[in-house]
């Protein structure tokens, strides 16, 4: 008997509300359309990401990546209300009319949260191993969610045996494409190289660097990339600005020259590391909470006229909660904003395609193999333990040390 499909649900003005939804009418599943491919997800991570899209969905029709098949029952088949959300990992090939992509192989992209067989139809990408997606309705998505790449069938063993490689590929391989175009394209060792900066704005070079949310997975790529990658422009500190919460695991990475609590007088905490009065301070924001990174920023100021913000992340709250008063941008603090698609467009532009995937790879493959020091890896099984790992998240449950991964 065939697999009867589940998928996901989530309430849209209050994502942390969730529901199963099995979809028997959605089989059998219908011919396949040329150039297409049908796959099923398989593995999935979820981290704040997945909450980020929920918050931003409307603004980057993060909510319409995958929408909300015919065939759903009522009540959850209203779009008005209800959606499905993204995560990224692995799925398998069912079925191919795409030459490039055989039947049983495997893609990591950006996939469904469900065992909802996709179709979709496809090109080829101009590097070997990447496709592209060209359906109508994705078009309106940033580019870089439309490209998956392809890997053999034989993977399907590491999948089985849930190898820790697999799960770093789900959790932090995206991550670590935000912090490789930051380290090499934003502030690149060469400053004069940045693809959107002015030299003196992308100059890292002896700078006092703050990281808040620092124990996030795209803050330890970008953490690990500066301290082991980089070649000149090195930064004099590189500081962990954590809350209790993830301060130990912070601290347990041997990423951070310190780590200090966000609680702490910022001031205090620069003469602490001896931060020269014309020195260079800036500040990463990876999803800071309450708006703290932004009252650090202001009183940095006060003190050290060279002060530098950098938005990155966005911090995962409860969507019932309400929003409260956005946080004060202090005069005279140079605001950068880090928008990965945009940077990638820009560095492929400046190197080509090719160049710009071999040294991602290459710098991917090293952070892979070597992975975070006090990291641990949970894998859960089932649409069931995805559930449970949404609501944990909702119940501020997850360790700062833990990734949740999923095989369905």
């Amino acid at each position: 008997m065939a697999e009867v499909p589940v998928i996901q649900i989530l309430d849209k003005k209050n994502y942390f509300k969730q529901a199963l939804v099995p979809l028997p009418n959605a089989l059998p599943l219908p011919p396949l359309k040329g150039s297409s491919l049908r796959i099923r997800t398989e593995v999935l991570c979820l981290t704040s990401n997945n909450f980020t899209y929920c918050k931003l969905g409307e603004l980057l029709h993060w909510w319409y990546v995958h929408p909300i098949p015919p065939s759903t029952p009522a009540p959850y088949n209203d779009a008005s209300t209800y959606g499905r959300i993204n995560c990224w990992g692995y799925a398998k090939v069912l079925d191919s009319t795409f030459d490039s992509v055989p039947k049983g192989s495997y893609v990591w992209g950006y996939l469904p949260i469900g065992t909802l067989p996709l179709d979709f139809q496809v090109k080829p990408g101009n590097v070997p191993g990447q496709f592209i997606v060209t359906e109508a309705y994705r078009q309106q998505q940033l580019p870089v969610y439309n490209r998956y790449l392809v890997f053999p069938e034989s993977l399907g063993k590491e999948i089985e045996a849930k190898a820790d490689a697999i799960a770093y590929d789900a959790l932090v391989r995206v991550m670590h494409l935000t912090g490789y175009l930051m380290a090499e394209f934003m502030f690149p060792p060469d400053p004069t190289q940045s693809v959107n900066l002015k030299p003196e704005q992308a100059d890292l070079t002896d700078a006092t660097i703050i990281s808040f949310a620092p124990g996030s997975k795209v803050g330890l790529a970008f953490a690990y990339l500066l301290r082991t990658q980089r070649p000149a422009a090195k930064p004099r500190r590189i500081l962990g600005a954590a809350s209790e919460y993830s301060r130990a695991f912070v601290q347990s990475t041997g990423l951070y020259d310190a780590v200090a609590a966000t609680s702490e007088d910022p001031l205090a905490v620069l003469a602490r590391l001896d931060t020269p009065a014309d020195g260079k301070v800036v500040i990463f924001d990876f999803g800071g909470r309450a708006g703290v990174p932004w009252k650090w920023a202001a009183a940095i100021k006060a003190a050290y006229p060279r002060v530098q913000f950098v938005v990155v992340g966005a911090e995962v709250s409860d969507p019932a909660a309400g929003g409260g008063a956005p946080a004060q941008r202090p005069d005279g603090v140079d605001v950068a904003q880090v928008m990965a698609d945009t940077l990638l467009t820009a560095a492929t532009q400046k190197v080509g395609e090719r160049e710009y995937f071999d040294g991602m790879n290459a710098s991917w493959e090293r952070l892979r193999r070597e992975g975070f020091k006090g990291f641990r890896v949970n894998w859960g099984e089932g649409m069931e333990a995805v559930k449970e790992g949404w609501d944990k998240f909702a119940r501020n449950e997850v360790q700062a040390d833990e990734g949740l991964v999923f095989k369905v």
